[in-house]
């Protein structure tokens, strides 16, 4: 088959050749007459001499006679060659029809999309209409009001309505309260609030928000570093803060090395994409979070849930894996395979029996991964998150943590650390690392310092002391103005007198290292224990009405309808009891607490029942938890046992 190929190929060439030789031959002979040099150049107005006339004449004729030729000629070349080949003709005829086709048809869409572009255009006078009903009306709202809101009812039966997913404008937090914007607050909300208002709703588990020392930083570091990084970290978007971050906290886990990213949510996505792939295999729990699921989709690897803690599900998942090895002859090692579990459920405020994993994860041989974006700041002795807190160690019991630092760190963005091959491995797979911004610098810097507040080690004269020498006397004086000292005096004298005030300030008064960690689990305690108690008025109230989902431990508190009130009720009723409640704790009881129905249903893998969540944090005393089941108490009865006399 081969011989005959090359064969047809060496016929094709022979007499492409020859035809081309006959071709020029009879061009050289032919007699057809057509215009000389000498006229064509007196055509011109070009002047040739007399010796370069006749060698430039025989050129021209031969170019001439040959082009005029070469129509009549190429169609006896083409016919001969279908005569000896004509597949090879057929081939090449059907080619340059489709390129034809193609230019043809690609123009004509071209003009159908721009007289349907002409069409669709709208007129100056429309443009004129839209522009002025943007300046009366405004932007209409993501959602109806049917949609979008919720009805919560007084004592007195009267139905006020809040509107679901607009939130609440914050001013400021100060200690254990937020103050709301009211202008704002009112332009989104129906009703009237309170100017501030217990906070149990944010993540700020050791209060880093209203740190004095932390604030002082964030600002200190933003007249230093400006606000922006402009670029990713691998193109000009690292900094030397970055650095400092990643540094401090690898050195507190205690790993070889540590990566940040610029967000919370994609970092533990991106970690989780760039290690799994397609063909791999992914063992999760299935009461993971969106920013995990997110990871899991975006690997393509392949997914096996178990139930949420349940390690006997996930022996049989395990075991089950193992039989289909034997079965298929093929090794474990031949896989790449990874167990991924929270520390801290964000979704459902339990811990993950890390121990048991870690068990069963080297019996089978599998890697872990841990996104302890919960945990870190608020579990284990000093700290350092749910590992700690199950005796187990970074990079020995665990492949890859992955945390945000958005939580208990106060910063922005999140970190994964490990030995030197993770960490190396994901600045140039990590699509977070690669392709987004890095973060504000001044918030790295923030992160430093939470971490050296959770060591104990607060510093704050050190770096106060090289700002101000970078000052001018200006400035100096400017700070002194604020501080209310006396501005006179040379250089020396107003840097002696700033570092002497701001020394002054109680050390004492902000708790850091295991004394703040202390307070936070006295207070997770105390809110548990006073929920829980039958003989407390107001917990009474929430007996068989309200039950507890979270772990005892757990900062994060999970309150759902109890059995007896959650049977015949669809899950719609719930989420519109829980807002009811939310809503009343915060206009009649100025308590700040979420209700979760209606906002982490989607993107999960499983569901949790509509709940309140509560937050506990260092920032809170023993009044504020009375505040708080006082103002529970009082919603769940509003709500509950009124609408439950109006429906009968």
């Amino acid at each position: 088959m081969a011989g005959k190929f090359t064969q047809h190929v060496f016929n094709l060439g022979f007499s492409s050749g020859r035809a081309i030789h006959n071709l020029l031959l009879d061009a050289r002979s032919s007699s057809a007459h057509w215009p000389s040099l000498s006229e064509v150049c007196s055509i011109a107005n070009v002047d040739i001499s007399s010796d370069q006339l006749p060698s430039i004449q025989s050129v021209f004729t031969y170019v001439v006679t040959f082009l005029s030729q070469l129509p009549n000629r190429y169609r006896i070349w083409w016919w001969n060659l279908l005569q000896s080949d004509p597949l090879h003709v057929l081939v090449e005829t059907l080619l340059i029809v489709a390129c034809i086709a193609l230019v043809v048809l690609q123009r004509r869409a071209d003009w159908r999309f721009s007289q349907e572009r002409k069409k669709g255009a709208p007129t100056d006078k429309d443009i004129e209409h839209l522009l002025k009903d943007w300046k009366d009306n405004g932007r209409k709202p993501l959602v109806s009001r049917k949609e979008g809101t919720i009805t919560a009812r007084s004592g007195r039966g009267e139905s006020k309505y809040l509107e679901v997913g607009s939130g609440l404008v914050v001013d400021k937090i100060e200690g254990s309260r937020l103050f709301l914007d009211l202008e704002l607050s009112k332009e989104k909300n129906n009703c009237k609030l309170p100017e501030s208002v217990l906070n149990f709703a944010t993540l700020d588990y050791i209060a880093t928000s209203s740190s004095p020392i932390l604030r002082k930083t964030a600002l200190d570091a933003l007249k230093h570093y400006g606000c922006g990084s402009c670029g990713p970290r691998g193109f000009y978007g690292t900094i030397d803060a970055h650095l400092e971050a990643e540094e401090a906290v690898s050195n507190f886990l205690g790993t070889e090395g540590a990566i940040l990213y610029s967000d919370g949510a994609s970092a533990s996505t991106s970690t989780l994409a760039a290690f799994a792939k397609r063909g791999d295999l992914l063992i999760v729990d299935e009461g993971v979070n969106e920013a995990l699921l997110t990871g899991i989709n975006l690997s393509r690897a392949n997914v096996r849930y178990f139930r949420h803690n349940d390690m006997k599900d996930l022996r049989r998942i395990l075991e089950k894996v193992q039989q289909q090895d034997v079965s298929l002859k093929r090794k474990a090692t031949d896989q790449r395979r990874f167990l991924v579990v929270e520390g801290m459920y964000r979704n459902w405020g339990t811990l993950a029996p890390l121990k048991e994993i870690v068990a069963l994860k080297e019996e089978f041989h599998y890697r872990l991964i841990v996104d302890d974006s919960h945990g870190i700041g608020t579990l284990g002795k000093s700290g350092r998150g749910s590992l700690e807190h199950a005796g187990l160690k970074p990079m020995v019991h665990c492949e890859i943590l992955t945390f945000s630092l958005e939580n208990a760190l106060g910063s922005i963005g999140g970190m994964t650390v490990g030995s030197e091959e993770v960490v190396d491995h994901q600045r140039l797979s990590g699509a977070g690392y690669c392709f987004s911004a890095s973060a504000p610098p001044f918030l790295s810097k923030v992160c430093v310092q939470s971490v050296k507040r959770l060591q104990g080690s607060l510093d704050e004269g050190e770096d106060e002391a090289s700002n101000f020498d970078d000052m001018k006397v200006a400035e100096l004086k400017e700070e002194l103005k604020k501080r209310g000292l006396k501005t006179a005096g040379k250089k020396a004298e107003l840097q002696s007198r700033l570092r002497e005030h701001d020394s002054e300030p109680a050390a004492g008064s902000e708790l850091a290292g295991p004394a703040l960690l202390d307070r936070l689990r006295e207070n997770i305690s105390h809110l548990y224990s006073t929920l829980t108690n039958s003989s407390h008025p107001y917990a009474l109230k929430l007996r068989n009405r309200l039950s507890i989902t979270s772990d005892p431990l757990s900062p994060l508190l999970y309150l759902r309808l109890a059995d007896q009130e959650a049977t015949g009720r669809t899950r719609s009723e719930q989420t519109l009891i829980m807002d009811q409640i939310a809503h009343h704790c915060l206009v009649n009881g100025t308590v700040a607490v979420v209700s979760t129905g209606g906002h982490v249903k989607k993107y999960l893998q499983l569901v949790p029942e509509p709940s309140l969540r509560l937050v506990a944090s260092a920032s809170h005393d023993k009044e504020d938890v009375e505040v708080l089941v006082k103002a529970l108490g009082e919603a769940v009865e509003s709500v509950l046992v009124h609408n439950a006399s109006q429906m009968e």
